[in-house]
């Protein structure tokens, strides 16, 4: 299995020159420190959604970086593979997946709540809705 796949338009931006991608163990730690610290109970309710998640912006049918971060925030949000702390692992996720590739989101706590929570509310957390929302809030590491 490759580990970085060399991507259309954000190559020459990548500080390796292709993405570095989540492992399962990476996210089921990220869950396990996010309920530690703000509560929940622990537990994966489903590992094949969630491996589908991870493996969704792996696809390569995502060409550009913020492409395959909101693939990947929807996938996790969307799939609920855990019992609880779905929506703090698709943001923390996300953001991590994108400091691994030199980028971050830069976006204040509450206004990132009000959207996400907005988008709930409208039943549309989705990619289309996502990805303009990721690539207005990333910049460089």
């Amino acid at each position: 299995m490759t580990l970085f796949v060399k991507t259309k338009n954000w190559v020459n931006c990548l500080p390796n020159k292709g993405v570095t991608y989540l492992s399962l163990d990476e996210v089921i730690e990220i869950h396990s420190v996010l309920i530690k610290r703000f509560g929940g109970p622990e537990g994966i309710r489903d590992t094949g959604l969630l491996e589908s998640a991870l493996y969704r912006p792996r696809s390569g049918y995502y060409s550009t970086l913020d492409e395959m971060a909101a693939a990947l925030f929807e996938s996790l949000i969307n799939n609920h593979p855990f019992v609880d702390g779905n929506k703090r692992v698709a943001f923390f996720a996300t953001d991590v997946f994108l400091r691994m590739n030199g980028y971050k989101f830069d976006v204040e706590a509450k206004s990132a709540h009000r959207f996400l929570m907005g988008l709930f509310d409208s039943n549309s957390c989705d990619l289309e809705h996502l990805r303009p929302w990721v690539r207005e809030f990333i910049v460089g590491v």
